[in-house]
């Protein structure tokens, strides 16, 4: 089993967070964007006491989020667009719980 894991599991692991983290920066940037041109009141008030550059420290993340846990998303008119916000949530979900793992792989790892 640990030969398995060390040889499939934990590299899978890896890709998953780096490459779906990447990935999800990068689609949570372009959909930021949307939202910011088609429906900014859906994103939430800028503070900008915190951060000068709110989208250049990743607040474009922050922003995507705050849009689904208020459901705001939901309003968007396009399919094509509204795919892409659920697609995107998917892909930031699976790089998170693909770093969870990779911590507590560790964790509980024979000795």
């Amino acid at each position: 089993m640990n030969a398995w894991f060390f040889s499939f599991g934990l590299p899978f692991l890896i890709l998953g967070a780096l490459l779906g983290g990447g990935l999800y920066a990068l689609f949570a940037s372009m959909m930021y964007s949307y939202l910011k041109d088609n429906y900014s009141d859906a994103l939430p008030p800028r503070i900008d006491v915190f951060l000068n550059d709110y989208e250049a420290m990743g607040g474009f993340m922050a922003g995507i989020w705050y849009a689904q846990r208020t459901g705001d998303w939901k309003r968007i008119e396009s399919r094509v667009w509204r795919y892409f916000f659920v697609a995107t949530q998917s892909l930031g979900l699976f790089a998170m719980l693909c770093c969870v793992a990779f911590c507590a792989a560790f964790l509980f790892m024979p000795r």
